[in-house]
């Protein structure tokens, strides 16, 4: 993460609290009505996918939970006022808590309840976005969280490769640009034998690189809009790109896989 464009513990917070408000007011709006961005799912779904989420991360901090497959119960009231109980005992959890302090996660070289405020803003946002979608319309996203969005979106999920695996980069560059911050992405694949046994070949990847001089596309782009498009819940009409086109619906693919 980089300090110097990244929200502060209370941005998230909040960040989280405007969020989950904003998913509910959708919710209220029909609980029935498909979601476009998640095929096959209704906003019920995704209320009570959201809701889990939230309760889990209320027992890792509160109670200290370990086990990554631990499960939520069954939701036996009325399912929006579940889902709002359980983001604000989230909240009051983490505000009981310094971010700095020790929690379980699955991400090994962060072991902290930041980690939480960070993953969980991001996570709310990018449903929020969905249950909006079902009802029309999207609402205002903060751009400082939204830019951080697309950091981590790319440190935690979309670059690199497993630890299994080898990569094995080209010479294509693309450049994300918003105006306060810039990305740089280098093409390439991995190979290697999962955990499992099964062996993959040449799967397309890509991987941060530091600032370069050039590049063979840009996608420039406000930060909500660029976030989103990562996440699979905006087009590139918003956007503008240069250079290789192809490498722009390229890091698209990697992304969907990855996300």
């Amino acid at each position: 993460m980089n300090s110097a464009n990244s929200p502060t513990a209370a941005q998230f917070l909040t960040s989280i609290e405007n969020d989950s408000k904003a998913l509910t007011a959708a919710a209220r709006k029909g609980l029935d009505a498909p979601v476009p961005s998640c095929p096959g799912w209704t906003v019920r779904d995704l209320v009570l996918h959201t809701g889990r989420i939230h309760w889990q991360k209320e027992l890792i901090i509160r109670e200290g939970a370990k086990n990554p497959d631990f499960q939520v119960g069954e939701v036996e009231d009325d399912l929006i006022d579940w889902f709002s109980d359980g983001a604000s005992k989230m909240l009051a959890a983490f505000r009981s808590a310094d971010s700095s302090d020790p929690a379980w996660t699955w991400h090994e070289s962060d072991k902290t309840v930041g980690f939480w405020y960070r993953r969980m803003a991001h996570e709310t946002l990018i449903h929020r976005v969905d249950g909006e979608l079902a009802h029309g319309g999207i609402s205002q996203i903060d751009p400082i969280i939204a830019g951080d969005g697309i950091d981590e979106a790319l440190t935690l999920f979309i670059a690199g490769c497993p630890s299994w695996a080898t990569i094995e980069l080209g010479n294509s560059v693309i450049r994300l640009n918003t105006p306060n911050r810039s990305w740089f992405l280098r093409f390439g694949n991995y190979s290697g034998e999962t955990r499992s046994g099964r062996v993959l070949s040449q799967v397309p990847a890509v991987a941060l690189e530091s600032e370069l001089s050039n590049w063979d596309c840009e996608v420039s782009g406000a930060a909500a809009a660029l976030n989103l498009w990562l996440w699979g819940r905006g087009t590139s009409t918003e956007l503008e790109i240069s250079g290789e086109e192809s490498l722009a619906e390229r890091l698209r693919e990697v992304a969907a896989n990855s996300t």
